[in-house]
């Protein structure tokens, strides 16, 4: 069953900022460890994550959603 697009848009929005947030920040703490200007660095990271991960969480959430109804189907 297609999602409706107003939920589609939300789930791709919810979907790409808390993704792109925690994976932003656990990659920044990692690459330049907890030193001051963490959280602007973590910003920076975030607020170009966040650029590419909600359109395309809003656009690949269905087909991801369909492969996964397949494969539970078959398991």
């Amino acid at each position: 069953m297609a999602m409706p697009l107003k939920l589609r848009l939300l789930n791709g929005f919810m979907m790409g900022t808390l993704m792109s947030s925690v994976m932003s920040g656990f990659i920044t703490l990692v690459n330049t460890g907890p030193g001051p200007g963490f959280l602007a660095r973590w910003a920076t990271a975030w607020f170009l994550a966040w650029l590419i991960a909600v359109p395309l969480a809003a656009l690949v959430g269905p087909v991801a959603r369909r492969w996964a109804e397949t494969l539970a189907a078959r398991i």
